[in-house]
């Protein structure tokens, strides 16, 4: 199962607990914490403690393995038409630059500016 957002991470660990079958309270029991909190990582929560989940998915006898995705998500690509020119946003960091040098918000704001391609 590829895990692409806690949504997922949610679904995968209820389907261990139930290939397993564990009740939430049962699984609760093993990984150190309330039932409640069962219930919300297997809604989705995105804010679960990342060790909780570990240790989670260690009573449930699943394997996590990181790799690089095949393509990357449409929230990290910027749109069609778009680009960033990195040799404008390199030179505004660099300290002896015309307007002075940048700071790191600077450089944030710079990066959030995308620029429209010339056709």
């Amino acid at each position: 199962m590829i895990i692409r957002t806690s949504a997922d991470l949610g679904a995968a660990i209820r389907a261990g607990r139930l290939a397993l079958g564990l009740g939430q309270a049962e699984l609760a029991a093993r990984v150190g914490v309330q039932r409640q909190w069962v219930i919300k990582i297997e809604s989705g929560k995105s804010t679960a403690e990342v060790g909780l989940v570990l240790r989670t998915l260690n009573a449930l006898r699943l394997k996590v393995e990181i790799g690089e995705a095949l393509e990357k998500p449409a929230s990290v690509r910027p749109p069609a038409g778009l680009s960033y020119d990195i040799d404008a946003v390199l030179e505004r960091t660099r300290p002896n630059a015309a307007v002075g040098s940048i700071g790191h918000g600077d450089l944030q704001s710079s990066l959030a500016r995308p620029k429209k391609h010339k056709r």
